[in-house]
């Protein structure tokens, strides 16, 4: 446990100067977003593109050529 907390912190945090949200893994700030919302938002549309690369790359294996 004492390691975990050398590393730093890991996860999706609310901050106030400035006003915001930050993603962090091992101490380090991955992303900063405006909002809740924001991050939301992102996740979303990464969410929506994966699906759709997904799609794509199964229907490459059943189209007939």
């Amino acid at each position: 446990m004492a390691d975990d907390k050398a590393k730093g912190k890991t996860g999706i945090f609310y901050v106030k100067d400035p006003a915001g949200v930050v993603v962090m893994q091992n101490g380090e700030v991955l992303y900063r977003y405006k909002s809740v919302q924001e991050l939301v938002d992102a996740h979303v549309k990464g969410m929506v593109a994966l699906e759709r690369e997904m799609e794509e790359e199964l229907a490459k294996h059943y189209r007939p050529e």
